[in-house]
């Protein structure tokens, strides 16, 4: 005689399986929400919001309304950075046709010039206090990095060659970009604090940049591991740590949030010698995941690049189709199942032992003469 608890352990076989599975080999999911038309993303701050360049001129989006920044009188400007209060930075155009980095606190029309060095300038990222971290750059066209505290820029040196660009900085100050080394041979990725700078090294090959730093200090950047290939880097208290790749040649990192997690893009190696495919990743949790793999979005859409991401985990990225339109996106990610954990298991046991309990006792007063199986 058939087991009178098999159809039932059948239907519990897959909650049962489900509550012995590790949340660790849980994939990340996303939900797509697109940006203004003709728009590509500089980051993404606390709530969400979204800063970039769309029809040449800087925009900030939070989801639905796209508002636009302005300009210093000029016809052009791009907004790079955005604290986690809403202060942004980036660069805009002026009445002469120079191009100066900004400062916007929110009020309207109120783009600040900060462009008190050389002949250009451009902000690349700005923290709650107001400090804006960016590149000027010279007569000879030469860059230099700087700090723009207390309404005062200045010049925060480099690390060997009278050449760097600043890239990013967190709530304490800390600035990070790149600097040519002396005799302008190669470039590192540098970490300037409290007034110091210092070199970040590389991951083996010749140079290095970083892209960003969270405010545990942490920075994401890209490192040469010989003298063609590029991965991306986590730097913390153990040094450079590379991140892996999708088996092509480049891996670059854009930004980061304060868990560590960082975003950018890699390609992957195809039959075809000397062209890749790229993809936006998301490193987390010690794994690169291809965000195109964990997006819900119209299949004509790909994910090619990301460029920040916040503590809520929303990502801002670059999508395009097949036929050139390309746009900012938001990556909403879309909360995990919960899973069953041991006690749910046990649960079930005892209800499913229960169940089964129940059916023999029935069994054996309607057929005394016949003992189930088990």
């Amino acid at each position: 005689m058939r087991h009178p608890c098999l159809p039932l352990l059948r239907l519990l076989l897959p909650f049962i399986a489900c509550a012995w599975l590790s949340p660790a080999f849980a994939q990340p999911a996303y939900t797509l929400v697109f940006g203004p038309e003709n728009s590509s993303p500089g980051a993404i701050d606390a709530a969400g919001r979204i800063v970039g360049q769309a029809g040449g001129r800087a925009f900030l989006w939070d989801g639905g309304a796209v508002i636009d920044l302005g300009t210093l009188g000029g016809s052009a400007s791009s907004a790079s950075g955005i604290s986690g209060n809403g202060f942004i930075t980036g660069a805009a155009d002026r009445t002469d046709g120079s191009s100066h980095a900004f400062f916007y606190d929110g009020a309207p029309g109120a783009l600040g010039d900060i462009g008190q060095l050389g002949v250009a300038s451009s902000g690349a990222g700005v923290n709650r206090a107001g400090q804006v971290a960016g590149t000027w750059v010279d007569a000879a066209g030469e860059n230099h990095a700087f700090l723009y505290s207390g309404g005062v820029a200045r010049d925060i040196g480099n690390v060997g060659a009278d050449s760097a660009r600043a890239t990013g900085i967190n709530d304490a100050g800390d600035v990070v970009g790149s600097s040519f080394l002396a005799g302008f041979t190669a470039f590192q990725a540098f970490l300037y604090r409290d007034g110091v700078m210092r070199s970040l090294g590389t991951l083996g090959g010749p140079s290095s940049w970083a892209a960003g730093i969270n405010d545990g200090g942490q920075v994401a950047g890209t490192s040469f591991i010989d003298d063609e290939t590029l991965r991306a880097f986590l730097y913390g208290e153990g040094g450079l740590r590379d991140i892996g790749s999708f088996g092509g040649a480049s891996t670059e990192a854009r930004g980061l949030n304060n868990a560590g997690w960082v975003v950018g893009y890699s390609t992957y190696a195809d039959d075809v010698p000397g062209i890749d495919f790229s993809s936006a990743f998301v490193y987390r949790d010690g794994a690169l995941v291809d965000l195109n793999l964990v997006v819900e979005r119209p299949g004509v859409w790909s994910i090619l690049d990301a460029y920040g991401i916040n503590d809520a985990g929303q990502i801002a990225a670059t999508a395009c189709t097949e036929f050139g339109d390309c746009r900012a996106v938001r990556l909403d990610p879309i909360p995990p199942v919960p899973e069953p954990g041991p006690g749910a298991l046990m649960l079930s046991g005892l209800a499913l032992g229960g169940i089964c309990a129940r059916l023999r006792r029935r069994i054996r007063r309607r057929w005394p003469g016949v003992a189930p199986a088990g």
